[in-house]
């Protein structure tokens, strides 16, 4: 599956979510996701530009807490965040991630951590994040399942963003783990 998908910092999350709904999107989650984030002793994983993760999302109506595993490959074009994306439920997170460290991977730092409100118009998901550390964030993205679907689908997010008032270009092309490593480098 190839996930087209752009992130865009924001400062009005409310004001967003408003314009979405006008638009025809529809409310379908509200959660805190605690994403943990490994590569192996020589940094691989992160060297080539992919990611490998195991995220516990909590439902913030239910509580329910579900676990996935993801591996995310490289960028597939320069200006967005387009990948080739492997995920799969997990039954618990925690044994998932001492499996990935038996065998030689480790965690790393920070975790990132976001309360997501999540938004649906067909075929386009629409992420509100407020990320821990960084701030409000809208991720657009559509699921393409072949290499020819994936410029279609990035037509629509394009058109879409520009419809809330935005452009490509304003969109960031880091993950949050590197933004929030970026600000911690800054501290220092």
């Amino acid at each position: 599956m190839i996930e087209v998908e752009i992130k865009l910092p924001v400062d009005h999350l409310d004001s967003l979510k408003e314009k979405l709904l006008i638009m025809g999107f529809k409310e379908t989650g509200f959660s805190k996701e605690q994403d943990t984030y490994f590569d192996n002793r020589q940094g691989d994983i992160r060297a080539n530009g992919e990611a490998l993760r195991v995220r516990e999302t909590e439902d913030h109506i239910t509580g329910e807490i579900r676990s996935q595993i993801n591996f995310k490959g490289k960028k597939l074009d320069t200006r967005t965040m387009t990948r080739r994306e492997l995920e799969t439920g997990v039954e618990n997170g925690m044994i998932c991630a001492n499996i990935l460290q038996a065998i030689g991977y480790m965690p790393v730092e920070p975790k990132v951590i976001k309360d997501r409100t999540m938004l649906q118009k067909n075929p386009v998901t629409a992420c509100l994040d407020n990320v821990y550390g960084l701030g409000e964030f809208l991720e657009l993205e559509i699921l393409a399942d072949s290499e020819e679907k994936k410029d279609d689908a990035l037509g629509q997010i394009e058109t879409l963003l520009n419809n809330l008032g935005y452009r490509i270009s304003d969109t960031v092309r880091m993950s949050y783990l590197s933004m929030l490593q970026s600000r911690k480098g800054e501290r220092k």
